[in-house]
């Protein structure tokens, strides 16, 4: 026995174990990785025929063992000399057979963690491409939210320079109905001032009719009679169109007719002179 562990030690590199320790620990310990169905179906096909291997050689250690411990007994000095090649033969063949056994189980052990090593990378890729799936998701969702949003600031955008072009002409408007309103206004003081002027003339001839000769009556009541007439006929047109009792001081727009006074404007809806939809009104200051 300590020959043959001598000589596996010297052959082999490593120190002998059992064949129960090597059928435990699956040659190189093989229970350790994970395999599928199909693997595990392998590996115990492999694991019955380690254990058929191992059977034939702890056989054929066995056979030697009882030759040389029978001729052990029965020594002699020509057995002496023939045992240790027949020895050598056995262990070198034994040798053989337990590196092939082991190129076996380095293949397989090799096949597996390739096997394993290609199923990690499969989940690693899956587990990324899913990743990947929702993070393009989550950015297609927010560049549609961007366009949305984009649009929504283009119609806006769209929207206020409408607004601003029509402020812009409603104040044009505006405008050009205030410088026809300053015209209007400035015309009926024209008017007020020349209507003053009228009524101190005929005050003046009235005061003169009692001084002036009677050839000149005549005359004079003929002048006072066109200028009462004058005066009354502007009078009828600066009265109320409307009540026909006080004097006119609105003008109605857009139309731009002096036609109502201040009383009467809450109630009318159109101009009284054009019958146009009144808009708005603005009180004249005479």
């Amino acid at each position: 026995m300590a020959i043959q562990a001598q000589l596996y030690s010297d052959n082999l590199g490593f120190p002998l174990v059992s064949s129960q320790d090597l059928m435990e620990n699956n040659a190189c310990g093989f229970n350790q990785f994970y395999f599928n169905p199909q693997q595990q179906q392998q590996q115990q096909f492999l694991q019955i025929q380690q254990q058929q291997q191992f059977q034939i050689l702890n056989q054929k250690n066995n056979h030697i063992l009882m030759n040389f411990s029978t001729t052990g007994h029965n020594t002699n000095s020509n057995q002496t000399v023939l045992f240790p090649q027949s020895l050598a033969c056995q262990l070198e063949k034994q040798r053989l057979e337990i590196d092939q056994f082991i190129n076996l189980q380095k293949e397989s052990l090799r096949l597996a963690l390739q096997e394993q090593r290609k199923q990690q990378l499969t989940l690693i890729l899956r587990n990324y491409e899913t990743k990947a799936q929702l993070l393009l998701k989550q950015k297609d969702e927010e560049i549609t939210k961007a366009m949305n949003k984009s649009k929504e600031l283009q119609d806006f955008v769209k929207r206020i320079e409408i607004e601003n072009q029509t402020w812009q002409s409603i104040a044009k408007e505006n405008e050009a109905i205030v410088l026809s309103l300053n015209d209007t206004i400035e015309q009926l003081r024209e008017s007020a001032c020349v209507l003053s002027t009228n009524g101190g003339a005929v005050g003046d001839a009235q005061s003169c009719c009692d001084v002036q000769q009677m050839e000149h009556n005549v005359q004079a009541s003929q002048q006072l009679s066109l200028e009462t007439g004058n005066e009354e006929q502007q009078t009828r047109k600066m009265m109320c169109k409307s009540c026909n009792c006080r004097k006119s001081c609105i003008v109605f727009l857009p139309c731009r007719h002096l036609s109502s006074c201040k009383n009467c404007d809450p109630f009318l809806h159109s101009c009284p002179v054009c019958r146009i939809e009144k808009k708005a009104s603005i009180e004249a200051l005479i």
